[in-house]
């Protein structure tokens, strides 16, 4: 049987993904971890940092032979599936990300649930609440928050995925 390698996808233990790489990179397993520049606020000051595009996943192209070892590596959770297999990226996907981010572009993903704090006010960009600001009062589950908002002199309080929020300016 060919040992084809095709880049797939595994989960990382959270903020592993550098760590993992480079792990995997030494035992010689190919990885590509896509990573963008973000300003971070501290209490004290602000510093650009690199940050995984897409939080707790890497890309690895392993061999048959070394799938094992990539899952053995610290760090590594599981592979991605998709249909009872391994998810599969193709080559072109990984070379557009890796073209966009040499050519000096941009890359972000839109929004992920790290993003939002409790307390925090923000604009809903979709659904029957948009361009309405509304607080974070908590975190219920990884993608919802509770979020609150008044209207005809009531507090009314909705679950809404953070994908549907935009920070304000």
């Amino acid at each position: 049987m060919e040992d084809k390698q095709v880049w797939k996808v595994v989960y990382v233990s959270s903020r592993q993904e550098k760590k993992v790489a480079l792990r995997l990179e030494k035992e010689g397993i190919q990885s590509f971890l896509p990573l963008y520049k973000k300003l971070s606020q501290w209490s004290d000051r602000k510093k650009w940092v690199e940050v995984p595009l897409f939080n707790g996943y890497l890309f690895v192209r392993p061999t048959l032979l070394n799938r094992d070892k990539v899952l053995q590596s610290h760090g590594v959770v599981a592979f991605v599936r998709y249909n009872n297999d391994d998810a599969i990226v193709q080559d072109e996907e990984i070379e557009i990300m890796k073209n966009v981010m040499t050519s000096g572009y941009t890359l972000e993903t839109i929004n992920t649930p790290e993003d939002f704090e409790v307390g925090e006010r923000v604009t809903v960009s979709v659904g029957p609440l948009k361009g309405h600001k509304v607080d974070i009062l908590r975190q219920n589950n990884q993608e919802n928050f509770l979020v609150s908002f008044d209207t005809l002199g009531q507090s009314i309080k909705i679950e809404l995925p953070f994908h549907a929020f935009e920070k304000d300016k």
